[in-house]
């Protein structure tokens, strides 16, 4: 005979099946560039011209009943106060997640955050040009200059560009010696070595005929699972041979306004379920090879009309009509392993009410990317040095920001040693609470030694 108890706890675990059920139907999201720092005006313009929505390269981009697999409800997508530890939110993503965490590598972490001085763990923050950390005009060496400078200013990482590949031999011995000065003055921590290298109109290293490699195409010329992925493959190759480990790649941007002309053949298409699948094709492509890989542009700069290189870019969708298309391909980010998303400038005044850009809103990355889309890589910004940011906030006021909001990573602030100077000044503040500085090392510092 069954016990009332038992009929009394499979009442209660009927309820709580429908409540989750009841959260899942109303699941729908709530709610160029400056020359940098050191680089010459012929650079900058290389650098612009080649560039992607970060370029500082960079731009990142469902389901047809507007909510997306596994979102609460919108009003969840308001993030938490800027507490800094996103009421734990984070960190519970980050240990329960899908991905394995490997106890020894944890453990390391837990030792480096323990060691690393608040100088150390700011400057880890931070994806500049080589230009922008030694004040060299053209980097295309890593000598006792790059060196010093590396000690001095120990960033999470440095991204290349076109002019500072001269050759085959000349590129090797430059990340060669980079990546040695880095786990040097670390005491083992590498540095990331990245590139904008998508294919098609962005291409840093294929677009130089002294090293003779013949273009992978742009992302519109890959309409299969096995094209794609080749792409991914063939790129990833080539840059693991020359020392590098990141690329800014794939853009997983859907194409949904027909207006749009920064994005244009550099995404998958117009279709946000086609975009979701090849993204992950080509992301797979590169993870092959050994090289870590960037969803960009969240929360999707198809949508926009305008470029953020320039200034504000917008697009009116509303919360619904995002979920239903730009947010599909980022949806699925973290199921498809992708190493980095890439936030962008745009900006949401149906959903966030003002213009904030999505780099520097908590809503966004932690409400959004985050909370509702559980994603528990990198966050990095797109390029700092674009009009988006440099015509309406200050360098640190930037970085600052952004930070707060829960980035991990700024990608060339207009200023480094500007921007550098706000972080650490509000880490030793409190402004930029502990656990949210640890928080952003934990997964810069996971990626790296995974």
């Amino acid at each position: 005979m069954v016990s009332l108890a038992a009929i009394a706890a499979g009442l209660l675990v009927i309820a709580g099946l429908g409540f989750l059920v009841s959260l899942f139907l109303k699941g729908s999201l709530s709610g160029g560039q400056k020359t940098a720092a050191g680089t010459s005006a012929q650079e900058a313009t290389l650098q612009n011209t080649q560039g992607d929505v970060s370029d500082g390269d960079e731009t990142d981009p469902g389901a047809d009943s507007g909510a997306l697999p596994g979102t609460g409800d919108g009003d969840q997508f308001d993030a938490p106060s800027s507490s800094g530890d996103n009421g734990g939110i984070g960190e519970d993503l980050d240990a329960a997640g899908s991905q394995q965490i490997d106890p020894e590598t944890e453990a390391k972490i837990d030792g480096l955050l323990s060691s690393l001085s608040v100088e150390q763990k700011a400057a880890q923050l931070f994806f500049i040009t080589p230009e922008q950390l030694t004040g060299v005009e053209q980097v295309t060496a890593a000598g006792e200059m790059t060196k010093a400078a590396y000690e001095k200013n120990p960033v999470g990482g440095l991204i290349y560009f076109a002019s500072n590949f001269e050759d085959p031999d000349q590129t090797k011995e430059m990340l060669k010696n980079m990546q040695t000065y880095a786990t040097q003055a670390t005491g083992g921590i590498p540095v990331f070595l990245g590139v904008d290298e998508e294919g098609g109109k962005v291409e840093r290293i294929a677009s130089n005929p002294a090293f003779g490699i013949t273009s992978a195409g742009s992302a519109a010329e890959h309409q299969s699972e096995q094209d794609a992925k080749a792409a991914g493959e063939k790129i990833g190759e080539y840059l693991k041979e020359y020392g590098l480990n990141v690329d800014f790649a794939p853009v997983a941007d859907v194409l949904s306004n027909p207006e749009n002309s920064v994005i244009g053949p550099r995404s998958f298409g117009e279709d946000p379920e086609q975009v979701k699948t090849l993204a992950k094709a080509y992301s797979d492509g590169l993870h092959a090879a050994g090289i870590k890989s960037t969803y960009k542009h969240f929360p999707g700069h198809g949508a926009t009309k305008d470029d953020t290189h320039e200034g504000t870019a917008y697009t009116d969708k509303s919360k619904e009509e995002l979920a239903a298309c730009d947010l599909i391909p980022f949806a699925d980010a973290q199921t498809a392993g992708t190493d980095f998303v890439m936030v962008s400038h745009i900006t949401l005044p149906t959903v966030l009410e003002d213009d904030t850009p999505c780099s520097l809103s908590e809503k966004m990355i932690t409400g959004c990317l985050r909370n509702e889309l559980g994603y528990q890589g990198i966050v990095i910004t797109d390029s700092f040095t674009m009009g988006a940011i440099t015509q309406h906030y200050s360098a640190g006021d930037a970085a600052v920001k952004a930070i707060l909001a829960g980035a991990d990573m700024i990608l060339m602030p207009e200023d480094y040693e500007t921007a550098y100077q706000a972080v650490l000044s509000a880490c030793k503040n409190g402004q930029i609470p502990e656990a949210r500085l640890n928080e952003a090392l934990r997964h810069i510092l996971r990626c790296k030694l995974t």
